[in-house]
């Protein structure tokens, strides 16, 4: 069993990897859920319609951080805990550090209020791994742009500066070294699969399928 995350800017392909894991796991006969932010849960569909809904007025930093928070709260109580309690893996797409980097990097909310609302919201539930796809603001716009009917299918990632959130993920990462592992997201699709593989064989929770 294991939780892990998968962070990055929109074009790092963070979705394609976790996806991509969630096949290797399947290959290995290991249980999985696959969970995604803020569409998780049984309110993440409403709290997504209303990030979108309101894009146009620009929802301040509290109030999307308040509004992702209820989401996630109900995400970890009836899809992350459950399976994991289970012996499950979970693999999700977006968590905590998503937050951090939006909020604190880019909003430059109080990291104090942020720590007392997440406590709150996860309890527990934290993190095994978390992969961090790296990729600079510069080729992450030219990667979504390329992909225009997806352009800001994602609404964390309307109106956002690139440049911030990156740094906020880096900064999560240096914070909490054992759990975040930064991946050059500029390496092929298989490439970074392989260092996702690694990190879990190397700390025993993976192993490799027999030849």
């Amino acid at each position: 069993m294991a939780f892990v995350t998968f962070e990055g800017i929109d074009g790092s392909g963070k979705t394609t990897q976790a996806k991509r894991l969630i096949t290797a796991l399947g290959e290995r006969d290991i249980d999985v859920v696959a969970a995604k932010e803020p569409d998780g849960g049984h309110i993440g569909p409403e709290i997504r319609a209303i990030l979108v809904k309101q894009r146009a007025r620009r929802l301040d930093a509290y109030e999307e951080m308040l509004l992702v928070s209820a989401a996630r709260h109900d995400h970890v109580r009836s899809v992350i805990r459950p399976a994991l309690d289970a012996g499950s893996w979970v693999v999700c797409d977006r968590f905590i550090d998503s937050t951090f980097a939006f909020q604190v990097f880019e909003n430059t909310m109080s990291e104090s209020f942020l720590d007392v609302v997440s406590n709150y919201v996860t309890g527990q539930t934290r993190p095994d791994f978390t992969f961090i796809l790296d990729l600079d603001a510069k080729t992450a716009l030219q990667r979504r742009d390329a992909n225009a009917p997806a352009r800001h299918s994602d609404p964390a990632e309307a109106h956002r500066n690139f440049g911030r959130i990156r740094r906020g993920l880096l900064e999560a990462a240096r914070r909490d070294p054992q759990r975040c592992h930064v991946i050059d997201a500029t390496g092929s699709e298989e490439w970074i699969t392989a260092q996702i593989l690694d990190v879990l064989q190397a700390a025993g929770r993976l192993h490799p399928i027999a030849a």
